[in-house]
């Protein structure tokens, strides 16, 4: 058999493997032999991020499974057969509002009364609960990196020296990277524009700040980004998976702190995924019931985020997605 090595190839291999799904061999046998060359497929393409996505939200499969069962979603979708069906005839028709659990099926709120709380025996959000466990948060740390490897960033997009870094100084702040972990962006950005002349600042809370990677022209700041912005008057003003990680009332609250810090020239820059309206990718469906269940958060459409903006007193100047499937973008805000 000749190697499948072109577009072309590949792109007809893919359209025969959709109609499968209509089209499902009725000798057992032959069934079988299909599922098992799939599967060895799927673990032979599969990068180690996406093993390691695969393998750690198993779990999610068996939750969603009793939740379904127990607002008789399964029955509901047997009976309405091929009809398609949006969230809110689901909603209507499992009558979740009225499921006598703690919640009620309700989306959580509070980040401080989520499972994982119940699970870890701790009244803290999981970011404060990682400070005194450094072998958590190395590996935290570790699986954040190695999630994002070899994909796409902002930069590959957004025309960054363009519309944030035109004009600048020395001495002015260039780029805040607020909650940056270890400083992957700072480097990224320090090596794709080197001769970019402003100060880039890396800020997150002290045990992370003390592990930041050396790279020269980048300064590192503790700084816990629910209080006052002590960089004033930043080009851009840089957050990247993080408000995705809090409730709206507590993503207000960290976007209020960067406003009272910005001039005239100031951009907040806003790194996250903004999901679609249906056909989301299975990978950030996980991501999304993790924010729930870990931080009473979510991954927000692009209604939500509008929504978001507008309560914080922000509008959208411009949006850029940078990775189709994810559906990772750019947001760039300004006060009203």
């Amino acid at each position: 058999m000749s190697s499948l090595t072109s577009e072309s190839d590949l792109s007809d291999l893919v359209t025969k493997l959709k109609n499968l799904n209509h089209a499902v061999p009725k000798d057992e046998a032959t069934r079988k032999s299909l599922v098992d060359a799939a599967r060895s497929l799927v673990f032979a393409l599969e990068t180690p991020g996406d093993s390691i996505q695969r393998i750690a939200y198993t779990s999610l499969q068996t939750i969603t499974a009793r939740v379904a069962s127990d607002i008789n979603l399964f029955e509901i979708l047997s009976n309405r057969g091929d009809l398609p069906s949006s969230t809110s005839e689901l909603a209507e028709a499992t009558k979740t509002n009225e499921v006598l659990l703690e919640t009620k099926y309700q989306n959580p709120t509070d980040s401080t009364h989520t499972p994982f709380q119940k699970g870890h025996g701790t009244d803290l959000v999981p970011f404060l609960w990682l400070q005194d466990k450094p072998t958590y948060l190395n590996n935290f740390g570790s699986w954040m990196t190695a999630s994002r490897e070899g994909q796409n960033t902002f930069l590959d997009i957004f025309p960054f020296e363009k519309e944030v870094a035109s004009n600048m100084k020395p001495e002015t702040p260039l780029f805040v990277d607020i909650g940056g972990s270890v400083g992957h962006q700072c480097v990224a950005l320090k090596k794709r524009l080197p001769k970019i002349p402003g100060r880039v600042i890396l800020q997150d809370l002290p045990p992370v700040i003390a592990h930041a990677i050396p790279e020269e022209g980048v300064e590192p700041m503790a700084h816990d980004f629910m209080t006052e912005q002590p960089i004033k008057g930043a080009r851009a003003y840089y957050l990247r998976n993080i408000m995705h990680d809090w409730p709206d009332d507590k993503c207000i609250v960290i976007l209020g702190q960067i406003m009272k810090a910005m001039n005239e020239d100031s951009v907040i820059l806003i790194d996250d995924m903004i999901l679609s309206n249906q056909g989301v990718d299975w990978r950030v469906t996980q991501l999304d019931l993790t924010m729930m269940a870990s931080l009473g958060a979510m991954e927000g459409t692009e209604k939500q985020w509008y929504s978001l903006m507008d309560s914080a007193g922000l509008k959208i100047n411009r949006v850029c997605t940078y990775t189709p499937d994810l559906r990772d973008s750019i947001i760039v805000a300004v006060p009203k």
